[in-house]
């Protein structure tokens, strides 16, 4: 990742006053250090351009430079972690029921692909060991879990099999942590738990808790975001937030110093944070 830039922006002075273009040209170069220093995370992968949380979704979201992938995990009636938003299938395949009613193979004889468009027709249901074969380091995951029995100790135990606890964090309510934590002690943690409540309270939970990751909500608005983030940065936790589908709300994200922004436009994201900075600095790695 590309640091974020610790220079100050130094206004000329004349007669004591500040010129207003030279101000301005301040601010601009403040702004454009924060879009460079933004990542962007494809949420539930490249969902604009594929099925939801399905291998072709991510395969895109990698080759376009995501820095960040979401997707969401269940367990399957048989104990296979499988990727599924929704609690029953019902929206995104050819199918009927609760995913935790259902076995592997069931879940796997499912079309995921042509509810989304037709040339996407056959495509399965992946596992979580299928998504992390295709998103590949330096790509964070941020692994989502759902709200079944077992599900973030199956998922802590594969994640440090596969030795991913550095290219995954776990976005899990507080009880789902200390199961994970039992499991892989080292795991990293984006705290869930209050995600829609009050800000302050949901900040200090998230520092008390020492995780390495918060999930912030957009029904807080913007609002004293930059403060928070700040905090949070300070504590040593990194930001991401939930979600922005316009240029403007990208902006002021990447304003603000969010790190990584949940989008379901990844193209319109990427193209937003990657625009050539005052000065030409490269964009974030």
């Amino acid at each position: 990742m590309r640091p974020r830039s610790g220079g100050r922006v130094r206004c000329a002075e004349r007669d004591g006053t500040v010129s207003t273009g030279v101000l301005l040209a301040g601010v601009m170069l403040v702004l454009d250090a924060a879009l460079t220093a933004a990542g962007a995370c494809a949420h539930r992968g490249d969902q604009k351009s594929a099925p939801e949380n399905t291998l072709p979704a991510f395969q895109l979201a990698v080759e376009k430079g995501a820095h960040q992938i979401e997707f969401d995990v269940q367990l399957s009636k048989d104990g296979v972690l499988v990727l599924m938003h929704d609690a029953t299938v019902d929206r995104t395949t050819n199918g009927a029921g609760k995913v935790s009613d259902l076995t592997f193979d069931q879940l796997r004889a499912l079309d995921a692909g042509s509810w989304f468009r037709v040339e996407f027709a056959g495509t399965r249901i992946p596992t979580l060991r299928e998504a992390l074969e295709t998103i590949t380091p330096p790509t964070l995951c941020n692994v989502h879990l759902k709200d079944t029995p077992g599900v973030a100790a199956a998922t802590a135990k594969l994640l440090a099999e596969m030795g991913r606890l550095e290219q995954c964090f776990l976005a899990c309510t507080v009880e789902q942590a200390q199961e994970a934590r039992r499991v892989a002690p080292t795991i990293r943690i984006c705290n869930m738990s209050r995600q829609e409540g009050n800000r302050d309270a949901y900040v200090q939970s998230t520092l008390a808790q020492q995780c390495a990751f918060i999930q912030l909500h957009k029904q807080n608005g913007l609002e004293g975001l930059p403060e928070a983030v700040a905090r949070l940065h300070a504590g040593g936790v990194k930001v991401n937030f939930f979600g922005a589908q316009d240029e403007p709300t990208i902006r002021a994200l990447a304003a603000a110093g969010v790190d990584y922004i949940l989008t379901d436009d990844l193209d319109l994201c990427l193209r937003i944070l990657r625009e050539p900075p005052i000065g030409g600095a490269a964009e974030k790695e």
